[in-house]
């Protein structure tokens, strides 16, 4: 018998709900036994202190199985503010709870009875504190489930009627054009497109295309090296196109002109023909302090703060670099992760960084490609 069935994504699921019901229960009751009378008492303040006990210890599993369960999802830009605040939420019911069971066991065992009824009213309004870290960490947890749909599987369902739109005057190729905003029998003439497109809000993506070096000259600023130092091209990559990065001694780092706080930035990358160290970088103050997520050719994934030129390393990974690279980095808060190829494999921490800019720097010879890449604010 799997001690994870295969529908659940992860343990987490599985116990969340243990140390909810196991201190609600241990309030409730700790609320009771003010009004039970002082001799043969059906319930005691030692049972009490014992769920107390218990509940903080099922708090600590569950919350290294949270860890493990953010370490093993992919989440959409929307829900990494929600994940960073539950595990902040969760962090502190945890220590609360861990130091407030030892105390009011201790209190409850050793205490003198002439004290043990103020002591017990003490505790019991503190506990109320507890309760209401357990709502927020449990409220941030559901909202994940619920509004973002974290870790739940889309069921298929089967739908008996097809709407045709031809029997509406409408052809399926008129349908379509028109999705695209198109009239139909007009073209577009997508040759020297940019696609590099930013929202009122200050998101942007940019889709390669032919011209890419232009954009990249009118949307990035040159913190050292240069275009041509890199000999940046665009080429053609299968059915679409990436920009090229090659040489002999490629030394270069260049960032947006945009700051964020917290934010979200998609690349993708090919690394299988560079050998060399590509950063991938946020809050970038100046050239030599910013966030970073480094992957090195070798497969070495590193996430940390350059601070005055030294790095300080948060955590660190590995990766295969011989296939097309979809690298997620994500500064929120407290929270630095790194996803690539949909899977988190770094999850650091360190003080909340300056609004800063984002960008790439690499360090190597050959050819590193750029076919996308976005920013999304948190």
């Amino acid at each position: 018998m799997e001690l994870i069935p295969e529908w659940a994504p992860n343990l987490h699921p599985m116990v969340v709900h243990f140390p909810i019901a196991i201190l609600t229960i241990a309030i409730f009751f700790d609320f009771v036994s003010f009004f039970l009378p002082r001799k043969k008492k059906w319930w005691t303040e030692e049972a009490t202190a014992f769920l107390y006990g218990v509940g903080a210890v099922a708090a600590i599993i569950v919350y290294y199985t949270g860890t493990l369960a953010a370490d093993s999802v992919t989440l959409p830009a929307e829900a990494q503010p929600v994940l960073t605040e539950h595990a902040d939420w969760a962090w502190l019911t945890l220590w609360f709870y861990g130091v407030y069971a030892v105390l009011r066991i201790v209190a409850t065992w050793w205490a003198s009875p002439i004290h043990r009824l103020k002591l017990h009213v003490g505790f019991f309004l503190l506990s109320l504190m507890g309760m209401y870290f357990l709502y927020q960490t449990g409220d941030h947890g559901a909202q994940m489930v619920f509004k973002h749909g974290v870790g739940v599987q889309a069921v298929d369902v089967e739908n008996p009627v097809q709407h045709d739109h031809s029997e509406h005057g409408e052809s399926k190729d008129d349908h379509s054009e028109s999705e695209e905003g198109q009239s139909p029998g007009e073209e577009t003439d997508t040759s020297g497109a940019t696609s590099f497109s930013t929202n009122e809000n200050g998101n942007w993506i940019w889709n390669i295309e032919q011209n890419a070096v232009t954009a990249l000259q009118q949307n990035f600023e040159w913190l050292s090296g240069s275009a041509e130092s890199v000999n940046a091209e665009a080429v053609e990559v299968e059915d679409s196109h990436a920009l090229s990065f090659s040489g002999d001694n490629l030394s270069a780092f260049f960032s947006g002109d945009q700051s964020y706080e917290t934010e979200q930035i998609d690349y993708y990358v090919d690394m299988a023909s560079f050998d060399g160290t590509a950063w991938f970088v946020s809050h970038v103050q100046d050239q030599n302090n910013y966030d970073f997520v480094s992957i090195a050719s070798g497969g070495t994934v590193k996430q940390g703060r350059m601070i005055n030129g030294e790095p300080q390393i948060f955590e660190e990974g590995s990766v295969d670099v011989s296939q097309l690279l979809f690298v997620r980095v994500v500064g929120n808060g407290t929270h630095f992760r790194g996803y690539i190829n949909e899977e988190m494999v770094v999850h650091g921490h360190g003080d909340a960084p300056k609004p800063g800019r984002i960008g790439l720097k690499m360090n190597g010879s050959g050819t590193l490609l750029l076919q996308k890449m976005s920013v999304t604010q948190l």
